[in-house]
């Protein structure tokens, strides 16, 4: 059997960034509360990892962050997550006594930079993203003048002038492309910006470009990301006659599945931890 690991795999830097940050900040503050405000990453894995060494992750999924901000016990050390968080939520820590460590993405804070300029320079920000995806609730929190377009049900505001369009990091130009066209339609003077980062569009491309002999694609990630949900969409919607299949990791795996295939591809997502990746790839060989 043939078993292919598309690449990029393993973390992105960003993800990377954040691990690696909270991993020094326990290291650096063994007896402190180290506590994640949210999911630092969306992977169950990288979560356990940090648990192991002491760090708390404190996640609700029908609560705000600044719900959650309000239950942690006083004081601590607070790592914000790397999707991007309000200024509110930082005024709360600090009105409670926590110290911050910020892990927010670099490429996701470009992304902010680039809707606060286009509000201070007059526009209306378009920001195409899923709802209530932390970063989309993050950008969200910039200004009044930033209004979510959702991904999965895209409703385009009226009555606006200087239009800016931005989109959410982990999205694929597929999902957005008819949406932008339809803003164009309402707006034929907008403006646009990709806003999609560079490990998601690799990863993109990458799974565009599978060999048609394959007989199975497996995207590892987890459940909860949703670039990771993107490239399994994408895989579906590419490749008609061949399986594709998201798993979190090698025990989602059915050995009895795997009868008569002799080529494999393994894509992952920007948050799937390379030795996950590995064991999958181990799983299917023996």
């Amino acid at each position: 059997m043939k078993v292919t690991i598309l690449e990029p795999s393993g973390y992105c830097s960003g993800v990377n960034n954040a691990m690696n940050l909270a991993i020094k900040t326990k290291k650096e503050n063994p007896s402190k509360s180290i506590v994640i405000l949210g999911m630092l990453v969306h992977n169950q894995e990288s979560l356990k990892t940090l648990k192991n060494l002491g760090i708390n992750t404190i996640y609700d999924k029908d609560c705000s962050l600044e719900q959650l901000a309000t239950r942690i016990e006083s004081p601590s050390i607070v790592i914000l997550t790397a999707h991007g968080h309000s200024n509110n939520v930082e005024e709360i820590l600090k009105n409670h006594g926590h110290s911050i460590v910020d892990a927010t993405c670099p490429f996701v804070k470009n992304s902010f930079k680039e809707i606060l300029n286009a509000i201070n320079n007059g526009y209306s920000v378009f920001y195409i993203g899923v709802k209530n995806h932390p970063e989309a609730n993050a950008a969200l929190s910039i200004s009044k003048d930033v209004s979510l377009i959702d991904v999965k049900n895209p409703i385009i505001p009226d009555d606006k002038t200087r239009v800016l369009v931005i989109s959410q990091t982990t999205l694929s130009k597929f999902e957005i492309s008819q949406i932008n066209e339809q803003i164009k339609e309402k707006y034929p003077n907008a403006e646009f910006l990709s806003g999609i980062c560079n490990a998601s569009t690799k990863r993109q491309e990458s799974i565009m470009n599978i060999s048609n002999d394959a007989d199975l694609i497996l995207v590892v990630g987890d459940s909860n990301s949703n670039n990771s949900k993107t490239l399994y969409s994408l895989a579906k919607n590419t490749y008609k006659n061949i399986s594709v299949k998201l798993i979190e990791n090698e025990n989602d795996i059915n050995k009895k599945d795997l009868l008569g295939l002799s080529n494999i591809v393994i894509a992952s997502g920007a948050s799937t931890p390379k030795e996950v990746i590995l064991r999958v790839k181990d799983k299917l060989l023996n």
